[in-house]
């Protein structure tokens, strides 16, 4: 039975926090998490518990913080007071009605963007979890004793093939939502243009995504494996339309008609699946190369273009009713949304990528940080006189360069499985723009200059500081402006993770609207009236660019109202798209309440939202927010220098993060350190140690002897008190006790102190330990880490004080309480998990390793790597194989024979160690939860 001192339910663990806190009027250096901590570490070391008793009450954390991120789910989609609903759809419909047929057309024919799906790894928690959360969140009941995965269970990861089976999920869930649009639309002008309704061609936000396509920092996708994608899903699509062709005719007053249409569609259908499977075998192998590339090729002449079968489906709706008709009219727009995919696709690489071909192929050298006007003068010269080339699959399965790779696939992709729909074509990590021209270049030798949308991604310090100058340069170049005009529209993207992971959360957005800014001031300039389309990409978690309130605030956060005013203003229309990534983002598209609320707020605010940007002081106080702006970048620009900052990130933290999507956590190339973790993964990191310090950092800091201006600028700026109160955000999820906590268990001091008036054996293993962490180092880091955030958010604390409407420090520390107890518990499991390492028995050095590189192991939270090298060498007992039974050859036990038997190695060393491997990711999963998104 467990000591009854120790607390196991949430009330009692909540009550022991409170009650250590308490201590703090008396000891400042009172830290409650560690205390608990202490209390769980202790109990377990002596057996008063065991491991598997934490599971329940991190499950009922769990609980709490799952059913909490559901009511905001649902808060965030309006749900409760039906802020994006249908009605409310129609309602701005009719307005715009009101101002007549030719403004009513003109609206919804716009082109504004749209919704894409990426494969970010944020698939943390399982599918089946998710889907719970969906639910919950869109009000239906959901029958489990708890809402989240089992807490003992443990998850596998994702596979290529299931992220993008579950990005198509979403996108389901999508199309629906907008064929309903759609069909508003047409329903409210039915009703105010009973005449001419059927002359409209009405737009939709598209969806598009990158899921099988985004190669930037990953080699394992093979260009084979994409065409199969594509095909699957031009399949997938053709058969939704076939469906709702027959739907429809069953209506028609002309059913007949429809037989030529539906047999070409279902003969596309069957010719795509079939294409498609061809594709998913290995293409490693010539032979089935050849079978593949050949089964799609002899079928090209049946590659009818997208507008024929628009148009076909639209004539249909000649002599129908206006039911019949409608729902033709609608299927047709739907089809020009999607064209022959379920969504449009984007194509990502490096600009690395690009700039090797530059190199090696035209002899140009692009890496002088003045732009290479050389580099962009001979490149013009070779897109004026390039000559696109005839290619075929073995040229693809030749070539070496993944940049002349993807080209080739977009090539390929047009000449057989879908002439007309727009690619985009993302190059990654962009700071020159002869980066750009040589993209251009490769796209016009393969003839697919007009179909690309090419468009570098500004998400570097470098590119941030200069990316309004890198534009203009390239519009200076007459070849580039003649294929933005053949385009109509330049396409950028703008990354908030990396952004936010090199400069600060905040600094990044505020880098990110002002490079915007420019662009689309040299835009105007050059090219006067010419659209200008913003990819944002970001993620679901704050410190990935997401803001934690109701859709139109995380839409104005990334796009600013004041943004959209500045560019009415010069006369350069905004089209915008925005991400959702991965499994987090997935959620938003899990149930069609969901879906339909997320794409009806995006319609809403890039369709019907007037800017009202102008009373806003944050434009006209240009000075102090410049200000503010300078000193909080460079406040984040040093934590990130600072080596102790990267001792936090590297040194044992990467054992909490989970196995959340395909792609590797760290990149594969480039500089160690800080630089070389993903922003994913670097913002999970901050968020399982209870420091949010890209996010909340840097603000009490940034302009300690201009507060007075500072917090009157807040109160009144819309745009400010946003920027504020995402930082706030994340200083209620920050806790310095739990980081403190953190460098306590790597403190040799505290193990020193552990190891006095213990039995032997525990305190030989804490000795042990104390004399593996003797230098120090990882326990040093982390409290200087503590201190400097510990001084910077007491200012911040105190300009929250002054803020209007800004919780209270009670409600802080109350809201604190499930992420001190998961924290508590989580350090207790760690301690033990190093007292048994210090208590492991010495192994011969012929194995090759030694006993401490499993201690390290161990050190660095890579537990079950180190269970894995010591079960080798520690097999169970031949009693627990059971398979060894059926062996046919007769042996007799004899006891002085008898073969190794470490059974007892593994129930008190590798079996608790996997255990409480188990739960140090089951309290990964509910952190993740309290911030309402992982990484």
């Amino acid at each position: 039975m467990p000591d009854k001192t120790i607390p196991l339910s949430k009330d009692d663990i909540y009550d022991s926090l409170r009650g250590y806190a308490a201590a703090i009027q008396h000891d400042p250096q009172t830290n409650s998490v560690f205390r608990l901590a202490q209390d769980y570490f202790f109990a377990l070391s002596n057996g008063d518990i065991q491991i598997d008793e934490l599971f329940e009450p991190v499950q009922l954390l769990n609980d709490e913080l799952f059913e909490e991120r559901a009511k905001f789910l649902a808060r965030q989609h309006g749900l409760k007071d039906d802020t994006y609903s249908w009605t409310a759809a129609k309602q701005a419909l009719n307005s715009l009605a009101d101002k007549g047929f030719e403004a009513f057309s003109e609206r919804i024919s716009t082109d504004c963007g749209g919704i894409v799906f990426t494969a970010h790894p944020t698939f943390a928690h399982p599918l089946e979890e998710r889907n719970r959360l969906a639910r919950l969140a869109s009000g239906e009941d959901i029958d489990n004793t708890h809402y989240g995965l089992d807490a003992s269970e443990q998850t596998d990861g994702i596979s290529l093939e299931e992220e993008h089976e579950q990005a198509q999920s979403a996108i389901h869930h999508a199309q629906k939502s907008v064929g309903k649009y759609l069909s508003a639309i047409f329903e409210v002008a039915q009703d105010r243009f009973a005449d001419r309704w059927r002359e409209l061609r009405p737009s939709a936000p598209t969806l598009a995504t990158w899921v099988g396509y985004d190669l930037d920092g990953r080699s394992d996708i093979a260009w084979w494996t994409s065409v199969a994608f594509r095909l699957r899903e031009k399949a997938d699509q053709l058969s939704r339309c076939k469906d709702s062709l027959k739907a429809i005719q069953k209506a028609a007053d002309n059913p007949d008609q429809f037989d030529g249409l539906l047999k070409a569609v279902e003969s596309s259908e069957t010719i795509a699946r079939s294409q498609s499977e061809l594709f998913l075998a290995d293409l490693n192998d010539p032979e089935e190369l050849v079978k593949a590339a050949n089964g799609l090729t002899d079928h090209s002449s049946d590659l009818f273009p997208l507008e024929k079968l628009v148009s076909t489906i639209r004539g249909l709706s000649d002599g129908e009713s206006d039911h019949v008709a409608k729902a033709l009219l609608c299927l047709a727009a739907e089809t020009e949304v999607y064209g022959f995919g379920t969504s449009r696709i984007h194509l990502r690489i490096n600009a690395a990528q690009i700039q090797t071909v530059i190199r090696r192929d035209l002899g140009l050298m692009t890496e002088d940080r003045d732009l290479g006007q050389v580099a962009l003068e001979a490149l013009a010269e070779k897109i004026a006189t390039a000559e696109p080339a005839q290619i075929n699959f073995g040229d693809l399965f030749l070539e070496q360069s993944t940049a002349r790779r993807q080209f080739m696939l977009c090539a390929q992709i047009r000449k057989h499985i879908d002439a007309d729909t727009p690619i985009r074509f993302l190059i990654a990590e962009s700071e020159n723009p002869a980066t750009v021209l040589g993209a251009l270049y490769l796209a016009k030798q393969y003839g697919v200059d007009d179909l690309l949308d090419i468009s570098p991604l500004f998400e570097t310090p470098h590119a941030l500081e200069n990316g309004g100058r890198f534009i203009s340069r390239l519009l200076k170049v007459s070849e580039f402006r003649d294929y933005v005009a053949k385009r109509g529209q330049l396409a950028i993207q703008l990354g908030f993770s990396d952004a936010g992971r090199f400069i600060g959360q905040i600094s990044a957005d505020m880098a990110i609207e002002r490079i915007v800014g420019q662009i689309a001031g040299a835009l105007a300039e050059r090219m006067p009236g010419t659209p200008l389309l913003i990819f944002n990409t970001h993620g679901e978690s704050i410190g990935r660019g997401s803001f934690p309130g109701s859709f139109t605030k995380r839409l104005q956060h990334v796009l600013p109202p004041g943004l959209k005013l500045r560019c009415q203003n010069l006369g350069t229309p905004l089209r915008h798209e925005v991400s959702f990534q991965g499994g987090d983002g997935y959620l938003h598209f899990s149930t069609d309440v969901l879906s339909d609320s997320a794409y009806l707020a995006f319609a809403h605010y890039a369709l019907f939202e007037e800017s009202d940007a102008l009373e806003d002081p944050f434009y006209s106080e240009a000075s102090l927010v410049w200000d503010f702006y300078s000193a909080l970048r460079a406040w984040q620009e040093a934590l990130f220098a600072d080596d102790d900052y990267a001792v936090l990130l590297s040194d044992f933290a990467g054992g909490f993060l989970l196995d959340a999507g395909s792609r590797p956590k760290r990149r594969s190339k480039g500089p160690a350190g800080p630089r070389s973790l993903r922003a994913i993964s670097h913002n999970a990191t901050l968020q399982q140690l209870g420091a949010l310090a890209n996010t909340a950092g840097g603000i009490g800091s940034s302009l300690a002897r201009d507060i007075d201006d500072l917090v009157e600028l807040a109160n009144e700026s819309p745009r400010l008190r946003d920027l504020i109160d995402l930082a706030l955000f994340a200083r209620v999820r920050t806790s310095i006790p739990a980081l403190r906590g953190y460098a306590n268990v790597y403190s040799p001091n505290f193990w020193v102190a552990c190891s006095k008036r213990q039995e032997e054996d525990r305190r030989n293993s804490r000795t042990a330990l104390a004399q593996l962490l003797r230098d120090g180092r990882t326990h040093q880091a982390m409290m200087a880490c503590a201190n400097h955030l510990s001084i910077d958010l007491g200012r911040f604390d105190r300009l929250i004080a002054r803020l209007n409407n800004s919780p209270s420090v009670e409600y802080r520390h109350e809201a604190r309480l499930p992420i001190h107890a998961l924290h508590a518990i989580r350090q207790g499991a760690m301690m033990r998990a190093l007292e048994l390492a210090g208590s492991l028995p010495t192994i011969s050095a012929r194995h090759g390793f030694q006993i401490d590189d499993v201690q390290k192991l161990i050190l660095q939270m890579r537990i079950s790597e180190a269970v894995d090298l010591l079960r080798k060498l520690f097999p169970k007992s031949v009693a627990q194989f059971e398979e060894l039974k059926l062996l046919s050859e007769d042996r007799v036990d004899r006891g002085d024979l008898t073969t190794s038997d470490y059974t007892s190695l593994h129930e008190e060393f590798l079996d608790p160690l996997i255990e409480i491997q188990k739960l140090i990711h089951a309290v990964s999963r509910a952190i993740a939860h309290a911030h309402y998104a992982y990484g």
